[in-house]
């Protein structure tokens, strides 16, 4: 008996000694695989290396998880930026946003931010990640706090000058415990870009 219980164990060992074998290398081939991808892609173009740009954006504002503050209002910024590479740059940015109500919120943000931007050939997808203060104004009562984002977007570039593009901002704000504004704000803007070489 105990012999037959020996062997009716063995497969099941062998088996899951594959299984094991098997779920460490699929990872490891998913990383070759992508990183073989990676090598095949052709290099970026370097759309903003040794360029400045400056952008102006309108767009949507809103705090999707209020109960206090208006969820929805406009936003308007300003960016100034400059390449630092063939894909990363650097960029500071100014907006407003106003939340219509009879108890209407007004919302300054400044912040600096850094965006890998992938270039294929005029499409350009962004990725990024800033801090931010923001100051809030409120029936005369004024705020100030601080927030990290995260940008997700993209540029298209019309000419050697000119660009148009879309972005997503998603922020956390960081001091929202002791702040009129609950953890979350939202903006989405279409923007118009121009760029003047360093060199």
């Amino acid at each position: 008996m105990h012999a037959a219980l020996a062997q009716s164990t063995q497969p099941r060992v062998g088996r899951n000694r594959r299984a094991r074998a098997l779920a460490v290398r699929r990872p490891l081939w998913i990383v070759g695989s992508l990183a073989a991808l990676l090598a095949v892609l052709p290099p970026t173009a370097r759309a903003y290396e040794d360029q400045a740009t400056l952008g102006l954006a309108v767009g949507y504002a809103g705090v999707p998880g209020s109960n206090t503050v208006p969820r929805n209002g406009v936003d308007v910024a300003v960016s100034a930026g400059v390449g630092l590479g063939d894909a990363w740059s650097i960029q500071g940015l100014v907006g407003y946003s106003v939340f219509p109500s009879a108890r209407a919120l007004h919302l300054g943000m400044a912040g600096i931010e850094t965006v890998y931007a992938l270039d294929i050939v005029r499409f350009v997808p962004l990725l990024g990640a800033g801090l931010d203060g923001f100051l809030s104004v409120r029936e005369r009562q004024t705020r100030g706090d601080f927030a990290l984002h995260f940008l997700v977007g993209f540029d298209y570039l019309i000419n050697p000058r000119w660009l148009v593009g879309a972005d997503v901002r998603g922020y956390w704000v960081t001091t929202h415990a002791q702040s009129p504004l609950d953890p979350f704000v939202i903006t989405a803007a279409a923007r118009v870009g121009v760029r003047f070489d360093l060199r």
